[in-house]
């Protein structure tokens, strides 16, 4: 993600690729605006062809976590290590492309990484990978997801409030919603 002194904001995926991803990639491409996903762990050909999409259509893509598990991938700095070289593999033999971000499944302080965070982010800079958190949250995380009013007015509130904002969002089966929202948040 490039730096800018001009008011920005990044949009950005988590836990894709899902059902979901093709609609999201067309809203982006219908608008001319470019996102980060940060994926996860697949198993599948479809998911992989997703995965190339979105590569292919000139977004960036990133490391989420392979199993997306807390507990486990949290255990110790080598489980999540472990986990991170997993999805990089994957992403790198699915596209040809060599993920050089990622982002904490939680947030890079979460209730399951207190005592190892600092020496997670140590080690994955140390191995050249940029960590992205987020500063605006579009409360799509939630058990069951807000409608798409609600997520648009709680990123553009929150997105008032700051010269960089990076829109935490989630690519994922049961977030038909976010995608909904998509392009009143755009507009």
């Amino acid at each position: 993600m490039p730096q800018s002194d001009e008011p920005t904001v990044y949009l950005t995926f988590d836990d894709g690729p899902s059902v979901y991803t093709d609609d999201i990639l067309d809203i982006l491409s219908i608008y001319g605006v470019k996102a980060t996903f940060f994926v996860v762990g697949q198993s599948d050909e479809q998911s992989y062809q997703w995965m190339r999409d979105i590569v292919d259509a000139g977004h960036t893509i990133g490391m989420h976590s392979y199993t997306h598990q807390y507990k486990k991938i949290y255990e110790s700095v080598e489980s999540y290590l472990d986990d991170m070289y997993k999805m990089f593999t994957q992403i790198k033999e699915v596209t040809g492309v060599t993920p050089t971000v990622f982002r904490f499944p939680g947030g890079s302080i979460n209730a399951y990484n207190t005592a190892i965070n600092q020496e997670i982010i140590a080690e994955m800079l140390r191995r050249g990978f940029v960590p992205y958190d987020w500063n605006i949250s579009s409360e799509d995380a939630a058990t069951t997801p807000p409608a798409s009013n609600v997520i648009v007015a709680s990123v553009l509130s929150q997105a008032q409030r700051v010269n960089r904002g990076v829109v935490l969002m989630h690519d994922a089966a049961d977030k038909k919603t976010t995608v909904e929202a998509l392009p009143d948040m755009i507009d």
